[in-house]
C-alpha cells in the first residue's frame, strides 16, 4: 500500500542569517505524491535527480527469524536526513515520494507495489534512494529496476554491502529478508540473463556452508569482512572495477548489519565483528564515480534497538555520501 509523503517528517535547524550557504536538506526537499501528474519536476541538463522512497516492512525479517522493528526505519531515517547540510547548490533535485508499506503478512504484494513505483521513478530519469525496512526491500527494488534495464537491453550489476549472502531458499514459496538475491538469480535465469552479484563484508560466522556453496554455484563474487579494510584498498578497487566494467547499470544496497555493533546497534541481526563505516563511505564514492549507479538503498535500520540513534546517523551519512558522490560524477 502507498502512503503519501508528509512535510512534517522534514524539520530541522534553520540558519537564516547564513542565507543559501546555511541551507539543509529539509529546506530543499520537494514533497511530491506518486499520484500527482507533476511528481517529477523536469531536470535541467546539469542536474541530478534523486527520489527518496520508504519501504515500511519487517515481515521479511519476521519470516527470517530476526528482530522486529525495521518497519519504522524510513520515518526515523528521514528525521536524520532532514538536518544534513545542503552542499549541492542547484546540481541536485531531491524528492520525497512517500512510502510503500506492508499490510500484515502480505509482503509479496508490497514488493510488487514497490516495483511499480520504482519503475515510474527511473523512467523519469531520477535515481532511487530507498529507505528500509528489512532487506526484503532488495527484491522489490529489483522488480522496478529490471523493467528499466530490460527496456535498455542492458546488463545490471548488484553490489551489496552485507554480512550475509541473503541467498536462502524460500520456505513454502514465501520470501524473506534472507532470500532476495536468490530470487533475483532465479528470475534472471528464466530470462537467460546473467546474474551479476558482488557482496562485500561477508562473514563466515554469519553464513552456513550451504550458503557459501549456493553463492559459488551462482558465480557470486565476495570479499570477506576481514579483507574489507583500507590495507587492501587497491585490491578491492581492482575487483570492483573488473565487476563494474562488465555491467551497464549498478544497484547498490547496504544492509546495516554489515557494520560492527559499536556503530550499528539498531539492526535486525546484530553484528559482533562487523566492518568500519569509513571503508564503505569510500567505496560508495568509488562506485558512484562510474556514473553507472541507478539505484541505492539502506536496509535493516531498526530504531527499536538503536542506542543514541547511532545506526540512523550512520545510515544518513551513507545516503549523504551517495548523493554527494553522484552529484560530482
Amino acid at each position: 500500500m502507498y502512503r503519501k509523503p508528509d512535510k512534517k517528517n522534514w524539520r530541522g535547524r534553520e540558519d537564516l542569517i547564513d542565507g543559501k550557504d546555511g541551507l539543509r536538506w529539509h529546506q530543499k526537499i520537494h514533497i511530491t505524491s506518486i499520484n500527482d501528474s507533476t511528481i517529477f519536476p523536469e531536470l535541467k541538463e546539469s542536474q541530478k535527480g534523486f527520489a527518496l522512497l520508504g519501504f515500511c516492512s519487517d515481515e521479511g525479517v519476521r519470516r527470517n527469524q530476526g528482530r522486529l522493528g525495521a518497519a519504522e526505519g524510513a520515518t526515523v531515517l528521514r528525521s536524520h536526513l532532514s538536518n544534513l547540510p545542503w552542499h549541492f547548490e542547484e546540481r541536485v533535485s531531491l524528492l520525497d515520494t512517500g512510502d510503500i508499506f506492508c499490510l500484515g503478512e502480505f509482503l509479496e504484494d508490497a514488493q510488487e507495489d514497490l516495483g511499480e513505483v520504482i519503475e515510474k521513478i527511473v523512467d523519469n530519469n531520477y535515481k532511487t534512494i530507498l529507505l528500509g525496512g528489512g532487506h526484503e526491500i532488495a527484491y522489490g527494488h529489483y522488480l522496478g529496476i529490471k523493467k528499466f534495464v530490460e527496456k535498455k537491453n542492458a546488463r545490471l550489476g548488484i553490489i551489496n554491502f552485507d554480512a550475509h549472502f541473503d541467498m536462502r531458499e524460500t520456505i513454502d514459496n514465501k520470501p524473506s529478508s534472507g532470500t532476495p538475491f536468490l530470487q533475483i538469480a532465479k528470475d534472471l535465469q528464466k530470462k537467460n540473463q546473467s546474474f551479476n552479484y558482488f557482496v562485500l563484508g561477508i562473514q563466515r560466522v554469519s553464513n552456513t556452508p550451504k550458503l557459501f556453496k549456493t553463492a559459488e554455484h551462482w558465480g557470486v563474487r565476495h570479499i570477506l569482512s576481514e579483507r574489507l579494510d583500507f590495507m587492501f584498498i587497491d585490491q578491492i578497487h581492482k575487483q570492483l572495477s573488473d565487476f563494474m566494467a562488465d555491467v551497464d547499470y549498478i544497484y547498490v544496497t547496504i544492509c546495516l548489519d554489515v557494520f560492527s555493533a559499536a556503530y550499528a546497534p539498531g539492526v535486525s541481526a546484530l553484528n559482533g565483528l562487523g566492518i568500519y563505516p569509513t571503508i564503505v563511505a569510500d567505496l560508495i564514492k568509488f562506485i558512484s564515480q562510474t556514473g553507472k549507479v541507478l539505484a541505492f538503498d539502506v536496509a535493516e535500520l531498526n530504531p527499536k534497538y538503536d542506542l543514541d540513534g547511532r545506526t540512523a546517523r550512520l545510515a544518513s551519512n551513507l545516503v549523504f555520501s551517495y548523493v554527494d558522490s553522484c552529484s560530482m560524477a
